[in-house]
């Protein structure tokens, strides 16, 4: 079967690091950074309350203890998982990885060179998203898929949007077909 379109990508720390900044969840890091403000004030409010209620002052310098530690830990959050994240990425391709990506009428073929090709249906993908330099796939397993925005030598990115919609498609009309 003829691909849809194909896609060569060579993947190294900048263009990892740029897909890593579009999926990362800034709202899991403003949650921990409120969790933090939150035990610092709460420290702060106990110390505050110490006069009346001597016992407390036990709790007041470990909640703001924790708090600080949660807002730092917050902060450094997205560097601190990018470099855990391309450490693994390193020590399983190296500094540079080359993929080529065929995209089927049903799914994506990923070629790494290291064995089997990898196979990713397209009803599995649940979201892409665009950067400069990248198109990424994201699967309902929580991997992802990275596309050069340049490197499709054959087809084109809407075409293979298209396919994954139309894919989607026919397997939600499937399942509703077996439901009944």
């Amino acid at each position: 079967m003829e691909p849809i379109a194909v896609n060569h990508i060579t993947i190294d720390k900048t263009l990892f690091a740029e897909g890593h900044a579009a999926i990362f969840s800034k709202q899991r890091q403003r949650m921990m950074l409120t969790c933090g403000i939150i035990f610092c004030v709460f420290g702060l409010i106990l110390l505050a309350v110490q006069v009346r209620m001597p016992v407390v002052s036990m709790l007041s310098f470990p909640a703001i203890l924790s708090g600080v530690i949660v807002v730092i830990f917050a902060l450094t959050l997205q560097k601190s998982e990018l470099k855990r994240k391309y450490a693994a990425f390193q020590r399983k391709h190296g500094d540079i990885s080359q993929r080529t990506i065929s995209c089927y009428r049903n799914c994506l073929m990923i070629e790494t060179g290291d064995g089997e090709p990898v196979q990713i249906d397209y009803p599995d993908i649940r979201d892409h998203r665009e950067t400069e330099h990248l198109y990424l796939l994201l699967c309902a397993d929580h991997t992802g898929v990275m596309l050069d925005r340049n490197g499709f030598q054959t087809g084109s990115w809407q075409a293979l949007l298209d396919a994954i919609e139309k894919a989607k498609q026919e397997a939600e009309e499937a399942a509703k077909l077996m439901e009944v």
